[in-house]
Parts: structure tokens; C-alpha cells; sequence
């Protein structure tokens, strides 16, 4: 066993300039959508001689991501490199907010390792959770499988990567971790499936199946591993989890599908077709059962991605063919027999709220979701032309990836292609603190993002990329009435906003939409050091906003 560490002016006052102000938000909003070279800010390769994939992103809230998943052959990250030790092993990396690596992992087996689900505690600190076969080691810990050759594990780092602990999770059958998130109090909760029976001790699961049944389950374990409580749910044929979120006051919402009968406690349900439905399951803080919904109809539906809002509502991504019926009010169809991608919403309380399908007669899936204030973003992977409330990208005859953004009544707000020579796919995706949306996935070939051009050594490779904050502006844009003014207007580099001595918070773009630099609280700034040429300004005080053109000569 090999385990790897690196830590390596114009015054807008009269309507003539009100309309030229509200024109110049609107080609801040989308001019990223009309040209590619400016829908992103950043791009990162992981790279290696086999096949790299990206399970897992995280976006940290020091402005730096953590993001992991499986290699083959060796890795190369920034000058670190890791030698696999045959199948896939697994990885984690940490970039700061400049891009750089601060520390790196790699571990795993002559059998096939995977990272699989990944949160940063309140504390700064990394869990992150996955499977492995025979046994694996992380740092000074050996773990082992116990009595079957497949074991799950979850493991905590502090925030310069150091293990501080990692724990197996043994049992019999099929099994995997899909789902891990840290709640207020430093516990963790996590979510999966199993088969016969998973050893969470001191709480052990059985199905009480041994015909190849497959159960969810959702768990929750304090900020040293030990575990606190564990349920399961399921019946007959297969109840699997893909996704779980955290809800504000620490409830936790499961997500998945059903092929035959399931059970969540005296709820019970049957697939219509006895193809896969979805399922939505929501359990309090202490594990209690709260409530469940299905989702189904006519072929299959599956939730692949959760999130969860300030307000407690609840939104889900995931793949669906023919019909599903989400309430008696909310059926929804796809356009042909091919995978299209939807956006479902619920209350708290499980009440159904909305639901959409997205796509065309080709294919879409949903693979990732994440909500911030009025931003739900979704990425994925899609093929031929994709239409979301007049955005459209077209990605030829090859997979593509995209990224979408909607506001939280379900309204399409941008729309972005991630696009590779042969095929690419946008598994991953979060939001960080100051909006930053950062997709990860992988590639075959060449992938371009704008200038950046990565081209993968082996079979596949890895990106980790941001988004141009010009593509993803509020999706409500606030009240464009903040009368203000900027002088002198041409300048040679300094600038003073009209009314003084006022806090403004002060955004710079440039002509193609990129936004270059920020101001909080001040009432004057600086393009010095940039070329001369026409500037966009968006200013904000408390609730208002202004938008300002500006020459530097």
C-alpha cells in the first residue's frame, strides 16, 4: 500500500440613459453566452498516463476547492505525482484561491478504489467517504474489509491535509456511499446502499434478503467517526440513494430510485412498470423519520443530485425517460425515448412544488446540483441541441458538458456548453462563497476553456474549472435605481463615485464581460495598470444598484 501527501462618467439620469444602463446589465448578463471565449475564469488539469475521473468537488469557503475521484497508471498534479498500484486507486487534492496545490492524496490497491462523496466541516476541516477492496492505507491507518473483499470507509483531514482519522465500514454484498455532508454541530451524516448487511457499529444493518436486494440507508456520525444512528430502507428488488442534502436545521433529505416495493418506516411504495421511480426521503436531525415522496410512471426516473436552500426547500436533478408523475399536479414527459434531465422542487414539509424536464430527443442527464440564496445551478452532460428558456447550446454529434443556472422558481437564467473534442462530462459541481460557481469533470482528448487548452496524456483526464462571474450574475438583478455618478469621465486611472463619502461596493468589467476587480465600502477606485478603453462599472449600495461606463485613456 502506498499512501501519498504534498502540501505542496456619464451621469444616468434622464430615461434615454436609464434604458442604456438597464441594456448595459443586460450585456453584462449574456455576453458570455454569445461567445465561449468568455465563459470561464480558470481551468486546472489532473492528468495522469491511464483514465482520470472527478467524482467529487467541494468549494471551500477560504475561496479554494477540494475536489477527488479515481486514477489509473500514475497522476500528476502541478509538479506531485502519484504511482498507482493497479485497477483505479483513488485521490483528493486541495487548490487554494489562486489555483495552486496545497496539499495532494493518493491511496489504494491491486483492486479498484474510489473517492466518492466529500464535505468540508465548520471547522475547515475535509471528510471525505468511498470504497475500497481488501484493505487500504491512509497515512499511519490500515483499513480492512473485513469478511468480504469490498469495504466502504470514511476519513477526516484538517485542513493542511493531515489524517486525523479514517474508519471501515465492512459488510456483505453490494454496497457504496453516495452521499456525505457535515452539519452545524461537526457530525457528519451520510447516505448509500447496501446489500445483505452493513456493520456500522455499534448499529448494524440487515436487509434480510440474500436474492441480490438491494437497501438505502442514511446514517449520521459524530466528529470522531463513531456512529450515532443508522437507518435503512428498502423491501424487495433495488432501493438505492445517490444524493443527500442538508437541510438548515440539520435534517437530512435522501435521494435515489426503486425498481419493485420499497419501504421508508410505514411508508410503503411500488414502481409503476416495476421500472426505476424516484424516491425523496427527508429524516430529522436524530435520525427520525419524517417523510417520502415518489416520483414515477412510465420507464425510468432516477434522482442523481440534491440540494438544499436556505429556506429548507429542497431541489433534485437526475435523468428520466418517458413519463413521471411527481404529484397529480406535476407530470412530466420527455420529448423522445432517450435520458432528458429535470429540475424537481419541494417544501420542507415534502409538499411538491414544482418540476421541469430539460433537453431534447437526444441525450441529457443531471448529474450534480447546488443552491445558493436565489442561484440553483446544475451541471451535467447532453448531446445534439440544448434549449433552456431560450439559452441554447448545440454540442454537434459528441457528449458534451454544460452548466445552467435557474432562480428558485425553476426559470432558466444562463447556460454554458462544456465542450471536448471527443466527449466530455460535467460530473461535478458547487457554488462558493462569493458565488464562484466551480464544475469539475472529465474529458476525453482535448478540452478548451477559452484560451486554456488541456489535452489528456492517457485515456481521459480531468478538469477542475470556475465560471466567468460575468456568466453567472444574480439571477434577479437588484433595482437598477441607485442614482450615482463616476469623474473624472475619460480619467487616467483614478476614479470618484457622486455622492461621496458613501460605502459602495464596486464591480469593474470589462467590454467582454470579465469582471477584473472589486471594491467593498469605498467611494473611489483604480484602473490603473489596465489597458485604455471603455469600462463597465456595477455599483451597489445596500439594495440599489447603479451601472456606470467609464473611458480610461
Amino acid at each position: 500500500m502506498v499512501t501519498r501527501f504534498q502540501l505542496c462618467s456619464y451621469s444616468i439620469t434622464s430615461e434615454p440613459m436609464k434604458r442604456l444602463r438597464k441594456a448595459l446589465w443586460a450585456v453584462i448578463s449574456i455576453l458570455p453566452l454569445a461567445a465561449a471565449a468568455q465563459s470561464w475564469s480558470w481551468a486546472v488539469p489532473v492528468d495522469g498516463s491511464g483514465g482520470e475521473s472527478c467524482a467529487v468537488l467541494q468549494a471551500l469557503e477560504n475561496g479554494g476547492v477540494v475536489a477527488g475521484g479515481a486514477f489509473s497508471g500514475n497522476l500528476e498534479v502541478q509538479g506531485w505525482e502519484a504511482q498507482g498500484l493497479g485497477g483505479d486507486d483513488l485521490y483528493l487534492l486541495s487548490l487554494d484561491a489562486g489555483q495552486q496545490l496545497r496539499w495532494a492524496l493518493a491511496a489504494g490497491s491491486p483492486q479498484d478504489d474510489e473517492v466518492s462523496a466529500l464535505a468540508e466541516l465548520p471547522d475547515g476541516d475535509i471528510a471525505f467517504a468511498g470504497a475500497f477492496w481488501f484493505s487500504l492505507q491512509l497515512a499511519d491507518t490500515l483499513l480492512t474489509s473485513g469478511n468480504n473483499p469490498r469495504g466502504l470507509f470514511v476519513a477526516r483531514l484538517s485542513p493542511e491535509g493531515q489524517l486525523r482519522w479514517a474508519r471501515s465500514i465492512p459488510g456483505i454484498g453490494l454496497k457504496n456511499i453516495t452521499g456525505l455532508v457535515a452539519r452545524s454541530d461537526g457530525s457528519l451524516a451520510l447516505g448509500g446502499y447496501f446489500e445483505q448487511n452493513l456493520n456500522l457499529e455499534p448499529a448494524f444493518l440487515d436487509s434480510g434478503r440474500d436474492d441480490g436486494s438491494t437497501f438505502a440507508f442514511i446514517a449520521a456520525l459524530d466528529g470522531a467517526g463513531n456512529t450515532l444512528w443508522a437507518r435503512p430502507a428498502g423491501h424487495s428488488n433495488d432501493t438505492r440513494a445517490n444524493a443527500l442534502a442538508l437541510l438548515p436545521d440539520d435534517a437530512l433529505a435522501l435521494g435515489g430510485f426503486f425498481n419493485d416495493t420499497t419501504r421508508f418506516e410505514e411508508v410503503q411504495f411500488t414502481a409503476n412498470t416495476f421500472d426505476p421511480d424516484a424516491f425523496l426521503a427527508c429524516y430529522a436531525a436524530n435520525g427520525s423519520f419524517r417523510w417520502a415522496r415518489k416520483a414515477g410512471g412510465v420507464v425510468d426516473d432516477e434522482i442523481r443530485a440534491l440540494a438544499a436552500g436556505p429556506d429548507g426547500a429542497i431541489y433534485a436533478t437526475g435523468s428520466m425517460i418517458g413519463v413521471m408523475a411527481v404529484s397529480d399536479d406535476i407530470v412530466l414527459q420527455t420529448i423522445s425515448g432517450n435520458p432528458n434531465f429535470f429540475l424537481l422542487k419541494y417544501a420542507a414539509d415534502g409538499t411538491p412544488l414544482f418540476g421541469r424536464t430539460l433537453g431534447n430527443t437526444q441525450i441529457q442527464q443531471g448529474l450534480s446540483i447546488a443552491v445558493q440564496d436565489e442561484l440553483v445551478a446544475i451541471s451535467g452532460a447532453f448531446t445534439g441541441e440544448l434549449d433552456v428558456d431560450g439559452l441554447s447550446i448545440n454540442s454537434g454529434g459528441a457528449p458534451h458538458g454544460f452548466a445552467a443556472g435557474f432562480n428558485t422558481a425553476g426559470e432558466g437564467r444562463w447556460l454554458t456548453d462544456v465542450p471536448a473534442d471527443i466527449a466530455l462530462v460535467a460530473s461535478c459541481l458547487d457554488i462558493g462563497p462569493e458565488r464562484q460557481v466551480t464544475v469539475g469533470g472529465s474529458y476525453m482528448q482535448n478540452a478548451t476553456f477559452d484560451g486554456i487548452a488541456l489535452t489528456s496524456t492517457g485515456s481521459t483526464g480531468v478538469f477542475i474549472g470556475q465560471l466567468n462571474p460575468a456568466l453567472t450574475p444574480a439571477t434577479e438583478a437588484p433595482g437598477l435605481d441607485l442614482e450615482v455618478q463616476v469623474f473624472p469621465n475619460p480619467g487616467e486611472g483614478r476614479f470618484y463615485l457622486r455622492p461621496a463619502g458613501l460605502p459602495y461596493d464596486i464591480q469593474v468589467y470589462d467590454i467582454l464581460g470579465r469582471r477584473l476587480r472589486d471594491w467593498r465600502g469605498v467611494d473611489e477606485l483604480s484602473l490603473e495598470g489596465l489597458p485604455g478603453g471603455f469600462y463597465t462599472l456595477v455599483v451597489r449600495l445596500k439594495d440599489k444598484q447603479g451601472v456606470l461606463s467609464v473611458r480610461l485613456r
